[in-house]
């Protein structure tokens, strides 16, 4: 009896522990900068391309986190890593902090392949 409810405990802590899709889905569309960035970065590290479509909502978005844990990094660039990460694909040039039009046009005409497919 004992070995079951250490599994149950086990399983349970699992089970909250893991990052549900909707709560990235959440944390992409929050006002809050953090939350967009700290979602990017959820994102990209799930691997998961249902993503892709908020990653690419308002790509050019410059703002940038003053938060210890995403110090300097901006929305922008914290979606196209994750849109790198997600699509396997380097983009033709750097990304930077700075929203760049043909970073965001790669990703973009790649993510219409995806979302065709």
């Amino acid at each position: 009896m004992k070995q079951i409810n250490k599994l149950l405990i086990v399983m349970t802590i699992l089970v909250a522990c893991k990052q549900s899709d909707s709560d990235i889905k959440v944390l992409l569309q929050s006002k809050s900068i953090e939350n967009r960035i700290e979602g990017a970065y959820k994102a990209g590290k799930s691997g998961k391309k249902e993503f892709i479509p908020y990653l690419l909502k308002n790509a050019d978005d410059p703002s940038r986190s003053t938060d210890l844990l995403f110090k300097g990094y901006s929305v922008y660039q914290e979606k196209m890593i994750a849109l790198k990460k997600l699509t396997k694909r380097d983009p033709p040039v750097k990304i930077t902090r700075d929203p760049d039009s043909t970073v965001i046009r790669f990703y973009t005409e790649i993510a219409n392949g995806y979302l065709r497919h």
